[in-house]
């Protein structure tokens, strides 16, 4: 064959037009996969930190931790100089610390902490153990009750007419704990 013979335009052989399409599909198929991934995973809410693991209290873990518990989480607007800390457990529990100077999972007791728990009936339990002997309690202006134990003060409980949660301030200053739940500043978070 000569030099001319293979330069002349009808010699040139054609990709076979099955294998063309095939390759426009699959590349078709590729771009759409990647973009369907990348919008689940940007609208996916993000997944909470492990139960029984401390995370920092941010806007996206308290959207996880009320996701997975399925109620509301409650607390305080955070102090300055402190650091949110926000454990929860399989049960549905959760506590929010208020850290200063500390680590997250600092194993002290004497920060400020928020539980949520999850309780059918709660008004009706905290009602009726307010009425024991070694119990203190006050109306709250929502119609719900705090109480405290005389033993242990320093836990002050609260439920509300029309939730199935328990609220649990804890501070190591019982006034601070009952003020803060009687003045209306311990409300879910977000």
């Amino acid at each position: 064959m000569s030099a001319v013979a293979a330069t002349v335009p009808g010699k040139r052989r054609r990709p076979r037009r099955g294998l063309v399409l095939a390759l426009v599909l699959a590349a078709l198929l590729t771009a759409g996969g990647t973009y369907a991934a990348l919008t689940l995973t940007r609208d996916a809410p993000p997944a909470p930190p492990p139960a029984g693991e401390p995370a920092v209290l941010t806007t996206q873990a308290l959207a996880a931790v009320a996701a997975a518990g399925g109620h509301d989480v409650y607390g305080i607007v955070t102090p300055a100089g402190a650091t949110p800390e926000v454990t929860r457990a399989a049960s549905g529990e959760v506590w929010v610390r208020y850290l200063i100077g500390a680590r997250l999972g600092d194993p002290r007791a004497d920060y400020l902490t928020i539980g949520t728990y999850p309780r059918a009936g709660a008004l009706a339990a905290a009602k009726a153990a307010a009425r024991g002997k070694q119990a203190r309690s006050m109306e709250l202006p929502d119609g719900g009750v705090m109480l405290w134990s005389i033993e242990r003060p320093e836990s002050v409980y609260a439920a509300s007419p029309g939730s199935d949660l328990l609220v649990e301030v804890y501070s190591p200053d019982p006034a601070r704990a009952r003020a803060l739940l009687s003045g209306g500043l311990v409300v879910p978070l977000g």
